[in-house]
């Protein structure tokens, strides 16, 4: 693989845009700027609300044409900058640092391409992980319409795309001990599963999804409302952002064995991926036209998210995944970087369950920023429990004015929690 790789996004709206269609979740348009290769429509999804998320619910489909966006290296620029981010209990860190902003204009629909800006040096430990196979990240097309948000990603390698864990081994000097978890299973090729099982998604202990640099071993969206503040990075994974659960996929994938040695001090951590399912090219098993001139290293995926696009919002949205052989020191992962301009349209968003109520930029009264109550984060647009260890703190972006609030020395912001840092490869 090479920086010659590249990563094409598409913005589509099938209310908002003026060439889109007329219905929520329907075809739109066929139409669009193409820069790089070819459009088309999508198909139509269903389902909402993946485990670890708040539903966005309503059909997740219906591509109404756009415009295709082109640059290298998976989106993965690193441009210099400043890092920042807090790094001592209740201190706050404004999580920038590294890539340059993308401003939205106002009213305007579309999407900027922007580096995510990592790795760089800093007080925060995550910020220097180096993610080695963001090229795997083909295409990413966050939309809007009056059923909410979605973010669609196209995953292609020369192995199929991790789903999650299915098995942790756990060694000591007693012997192994081995606990089993739910993934998807595919079930022909190419397969589709909507809200699919995706393994252990604990965040801490022995029998967390994480690879050996704290990352998800499953397809994740971070997103950051960037609104008032361009250069905030306050939901990315590096600043403790709490990742947010596919909604469906196509395509294949495989699972995944994890080992935890004991045995070793401090212990390590391996990951096994399963057997590569035959080849699928880019046959997805959907009607939703990959662009033309993208490469084809034999196996890919097509991972959707619902979520909640506040109209007129701005949002940094990160993605992040594992590809299949996983050889590589610390984890094969790519991540990749865009700012989504949802416009501005009076279309009133989706609501939050009955459960939780809306927070985040422009939720409180006045315009300001709504913050949840102890014990929550706001995650994708609604407050939701936040569940740590009983022995970790909350962390991340719970500042009462959507601040980063750091961790104490000796331990490391992880998805919300405060977790004792471990060397990381």
């Amino acid at each position: 693989m090479t920086k010659t790789d590249q990563l094409f996004v598409v913005v589509t709206s099938a209310l908002v845009l003026a060439c889109g269609g007329t219905g929520v979740g329907s075809g739109g348009g066929s139409g669009g700027t193409l820069i790089g290769g070819g459009g088309g429509a999508a198909g139509a999804v269903t389902g909402n609300g993946g485990s670890g998320q708040t539903g966005a619910g309503g059909g997740i489909g219906g591509d109404s044409g756009g415009t295709w966006v082109v640059t290298g290296d998976g989106g993965n620029a690193k441009p210099p900058g400043k890092g920042a981010g807090g790094g001592t209990a209740g201190g706050a860190g404004s999580g920038v640092g590294g890539a340059s902003s993308a401003t939205c204009a106002p009213g305007v629909v579309g999407a900027i391409v922007t580096g995510c800006g990592y790795p760089y040096t800093s007080d925060v430990a995550l910020t220097s992980v180096a993610f080695n196979e963001s090229e795997v990240l083909r295409a990413i097309r966050p939309s809007i319409d009056a059923a909410g948000g979605i973010v669609s990603l196209l995953y292609n390698d020369e192995h199929a795309l991790t789903m999650g864990v299915r098995q942790v081994v756990v060694k000591t000097a007693a012997g192994s001990t081995s606990t089993d978890y739910s993934v998807s299973p595919l079930t022909s090729n190419p397969g589709s599963v909507l809200n699919p099982l995706t393994g252990t998604n604990a965040l801490v202990g022995d029998n967390s999804g994480l690879d050996p640099s704290l990352r998800p071993l499953w397809p994740v969206l971070y997103v950051t409302d960037v609104t008032k503040n361009p250069d905030s990075r306050a939901g990315d994974w590096q600043m403790g952002g709490r990742p947010i659960n596919p909604n469906a996929v196509y395509g294949t994938w495989k699972s995944a064995v994890r080992t935890v040695d004991e045995t070793t001090s401090p212990a390590t951590v391996s990951v096994t991926p399963d057997a590569d399912p035959a080849k699928n090219d880019w046959n997805l098993g959907i009607t939703d036209p990959v662009p033309s001139g993208i490469k084809d290293e034999g196996w890919s995926a097509e991972v959707k998210w619902a979520v909640t696009f506040q109209p007129g919002h701005s949002y940094r949205l990160q993605v992040i995944v594992h590809d299949g052989d996983q050889n590589k020191a610390g984890g094969d992962c790519g991540e990749a970087c865009i700012v989504f301009c949802a416009g501005g349209s009076t279309t009133p968003p989706p609501g939050c369950p009955d459960s939780t109520r809306a927070c985040g930029e422009g939720m409180a009264e006045g315009g300001g920023y709504a913050a949840c109550d102890e014990g929550e984060s706001c995650l994708n647009g609604c407050c939701t429990t936040l569940t740590c260890p009983t022995d970790a703190y909350p962390c991340g972006q719970i500042g009462a004015e959507g601040e980063l609030i750091g961790c104490v020395s000796g331990t490391t912001c992880v998805s919300g929690c405060c977790i004792s840092s471990i060397p990381i490869p």
